[in-house]
């Protein structure tokens, strides 16, 4: 009887056991996933600007880079400090050289055995002679001709290279994002275009209908109101999976989950007339820009680069203290003993590679020159062409919103005709095909214009104002 109660317990043991086991796992499995993208309920074009900046993949990879720019920077400063080693020695030896100054570093001579060891015999024949040294060494250099310091300033100009390097690709991705985000609200507003146009055809369909049955048109017509309503359900099925690709895109584009759900709440603004100047953009742009700053330190990098080549002509100057231990057992009985050392070293020839390093650097120096003047031209092309498409998308967009309205009363007008009997339904059908064109166009001068924003501040480097908000 107790044997069953104890292994009723245990089953129940067993059965809690389990199921605190299911919980942890369920809460494991649950943190693992994209915390980020729980709850997100509405999407801004800042909030999307905030969650890449945040979670994007090609930010995290440049990240890494410029955190071993940094490491390597701590490698160059590591130099100005002095190198501490320990070194412990064991030697086994019969070789006279090493035997004899194994014993002058134990301090073992005295009165009674100088003799022996002095002795031709012991010279040539000094047996296993054992020895144990310890040695503490410190070496700290003085003057590389340049080489530490100049080597320190450019591990610093190269983090910071990389930091602008960083910041030009955060402007590109927060780019990318602006362009994915307004796809989506565009692709969202041809669904809603598209559900417009299939309310219409369906009107003009029972319309049809009816007036088929007062005899006021014939079977054809009807028969033409159903295919075009088949044609634009059609559309708007093709509508609904692009808008489906735009979001998987953007949550791509993001960073976030390429299943993530979520409402868009920025819109397609109408343009307005904002004063603009080709000059002022490029002096922003040269003085915003990061690839254009990560080229000036890149310049200042090689200019430092030809400074450390001349230092290889100039000598050299390392001081070294060393602390010995030596005895013929484990430490009983050591000998101590020091040694200062002061070193200066003169290349007088390397068989011309430090002249060769020289030139090799003041080539890479006239070469950044030149790409200094080839990233000044990209840019001002780059300003202008942003200028000029605002110019162009601003007039385009009004000029569109103009067909609309008059495509749309158009339509009306055509629509109050066909129900009187005076027009056809394929002048109906031309009219209401006219419309849409005119509405899709405005969507993609909107379009246009809302990314053109964007890409004005993209090339002055100014795309980095996010609002402070969390996501």
């Amino acid at each position: 009887m107790n044997k069953s109660k104890t292994i009723k317990i245990t089953n129940k043991n067993a059965d809690i056991f389990y199921l605190i086991s299911i919980a942890i796992l369920i809460m494991i499995t649950a943190a693992s996933k994209n915390a980020y993208a729980v709850g997100i309920s509405n999407m801004s074009i800042n909030k999307a600007f905030l969650y890449s900046l945040k979670y994007n993949k090609i930010l995290k990879l440049e990240s890494l880079k410029l955190n071993i720019a940094g490491y390597e920077e701590n490698e160059a400063l590591s130099g100005f400090f002095p190198k501490i080693n320990f070194n412990e020695t064991y030697l086994n030896t019969d070789n006279p050289l090493y035997a004899f100054g194994s014993v002058l570093n134990q301090k073992i001579l005295t009165n009674q055995n100088v003799q022996s060891y002095f002795s031709p015999n012991f010279l040539n024949n000094p047996g296993m002679i054992h020895n144990y040294q310890s040695e503490f060494q410190i070496e700290q250099p003085l003057f590389m001709g340049g080489k530490i310091y100049f080597g320190y300033q450019r591990a610093q100009l190269h983090r910071l290279s990389l930091k602008k390097g960083l910041s030009e690709t955060k402007q590109k991705v927060l780019y990318s994002v602006a362009k994915a985000y307004y796809s989506a609200i565009l692709a969202h507003q041809y669904v809603k275009l598209m559900k417009s146009m299939v309310k219409t055809a369906k009107a003009y369909k029972k319309l049809a209908e009816n007036l088929y049955k007062a005899g006021q048109v014939v079977s054809s017509d009807v028969l033409r109101a159903k295919v075009e309503l088949a044609k634009v359900e059609e559309k708007l099925a093709t509508a609904k999976k692009n808008y489906k690709l735009s979001k998987y895109f953007l949550n791509i584009t993001i960073g976030l989950r390429v299943d993530s759900k979520y409402k868009l709440t920025s819109k397609l603004l109408p343009p307005y007339n904002k004063p603009l100047s080709i000059g002022s953009l490029q002096k922003e742009a040269f003085a915003h820009r990061p690839d254009y700053k990560a080229l000036l330190l890149n310049k200042k990098n090689m200019s430092l680069g030809i400074k450390e080549a001349y230092g290889k002509f100039l000598p050299k100057l390392v001081a070294g203290y060393d602390y010995f231990s030596n005895g013929p057992a484990i430490h009983p009985n050591d000998s101590y003993s020091y040694a200062f050392t002061v070193m200066l070293h003169f290349n007088i020839f390397s068989g011309l590679y430090d002249y060769n390093n020289l030139q090799k650097s003041k080539s890479r120096y006239n070469t950044m020159i030149e790409y200094q003047g080839l990233l000044r031209n990209k840019i001002e092309m780059q300003v202008r062409k942003a200028y000029l498409q605002y110019k162009t998308y601003f007039m385009n967009t009004n000029v569109a919103k103009l067909a609309v309205l008059n495509a749309k009363q158009t339509l009306k007008i055509t629509t109050n005709r066909f129900k009187a009997g005076m027009t056809t339904l394929i002048n109906l059908d031309k009219t209401l095909d006219q419309y849409k064109a005119a509405k899709v166009s405005y969507l993609n001068a909107l379009y246009k214009i809302n990314l053109n924003k964007y890409y004005i501040k993209l090339v002055t480097g100014r795309l980095t104002a996010v609002p402070k908000a969390k996501p």
